[in-house]
């Protein structure tokens, strides 16, 4: 199913492999523990709005809704075929040891991969771009340490999981719509809202 997305992609008007302009980078001392976590959330749901500046690419970026729209032509359940195509097109890749990288939409779109927080942005920034709410939910597996996140998409009212780094390689587990890693027992999730309001249905057609 990849396959087809990408050939959607290829053959739409823009070229998600070639960036316009180079990007603008931004360092920032990364706080110890819990609140680094929290400081990296809110750096991700910036992202996904588009509030980064000079130049983050959040979910008005008409690139990023020409992606969304190639993605989902031809598919009914919109997403699922979001989902999908960043699950198994954009390839996952560890972050820099000691450092957390934060990588808007656009960006990962072109460079094809990401890590686990620049996978969720991605897949976030393309469900904002067809009306439907998401927001991030970070594990810590040991209780204290969160280590892992993905998203959560509001659909028919419920939230549902999705965890666009469960792509069936390198030892990671294959997972589709409504699908999350099972934690031990003492291991704790947190959810970080994305948007602030009410949003409808779909609209990528």
């Amino acid at each position: 199913m990849a396959a087809n997305f990408s050939a959607n992609l290829q053959s739409s008007a823009y070229n998600p492999l070639h960036s316009a302009q180079p990007a603008a980078i931004t360092y920032a001392p990364l706080l110890g523990g819990v609140d680094g976590t929290f400081q990296t959330l809110d750096a991700m749901a910036q992202s996904v709005r588009g509030e980064i500046s000079p130049d983050f690419s959040g979910y008005q970026d008409p690139y990023n809704a020409q992606v969304a729209e190639a993605i989902v032509r031809g598919n009914v359940i919109v997403p699922v075929a979001l989902l999908r195509y960043v699950r198994d097109s954009i390839q996952y890749i560890d972050h820099p040891w000691n450092m957390q990288v934060v990588q808007d939409c656009r960006r990962t779109l072109e460079a094809g991969s990401g890590d686990c927080v620049s996978k969720s942005v991605c897949l976030a920034t393309l469900l904002a771009t067809c009306g439907i709410e998401s927001r991030f939910v970070a594990q810590a597996t040991d209780g204290e340490n969160y280590d892992h996140v993905y998203l959560q998409a509001r659909l028919d009212g419920q939230w549902v999981s999705l965890d666009p780094t469960a792509d069936g390689k390198g030892g990671r587990p294959l997972g589709d719509v409504g699908w999350a890693q099972v934690l031990p027992e003492g291991a704790t999730e947190t959810t970080y809202p994305i948007f602030f309001s009410d949003w409808g249905e779909s609209t990528c057609q």
